[in-house]
């Protein structure tokens, strides 16, 4: 876990909700993948984002979810082969198990905020 602005990637990260573990396991398994380095950024507001290159791939504020094993991966090796980012996004999603789309966002109506 590299801590300059050159980076590859960068997972934002919340302090108080100790998300800290769940960044620093995607960071070393990111490394590992691509032997690219990867930015660690504390914050707070309940948020986890990924992000390659300064584009948004994962976002636990919008997906009301952290990202299972694999699926920033996933995402990242499907635009690699020409997906366009919401594709890549909705198709990592679904082979992690998770519908996304409109029906999560019904349902996502009718939930609590989540802080964690």
């Amino acid at each position: 876990m590299a801590e300059t602005t050159d980076q590859r990637f960068k997972i934002t990260y919340c302090t108080s909700c100790g998300y800290r573990d769940r960044a620093v396991k995607l960071s070393e398994q990111l490394e590992k993948d691509s032997s690219d380095t990867c930015l660690l950024v504390p914050a707070e507001g309940g948020v986890f984002e990924v992000e390659d290159q300064r584009v948004l791939l994962f976002s636990k504020k919008t997906s009301d979810r952290f990202p299972e094993e694999g699926e920033v991966q996933n995402i990242i090796k499907y635009i690699k082969d020409g997906q366009p980012l919401e594709e890549a996004q909705t198709n990592a999603a679904h082979e992690a198990g998770h519908s996304g789309g409109v029906l999560d966002w019904i349902y996502s109506l009718f939930r609590a905020p989540s802080h964690k």
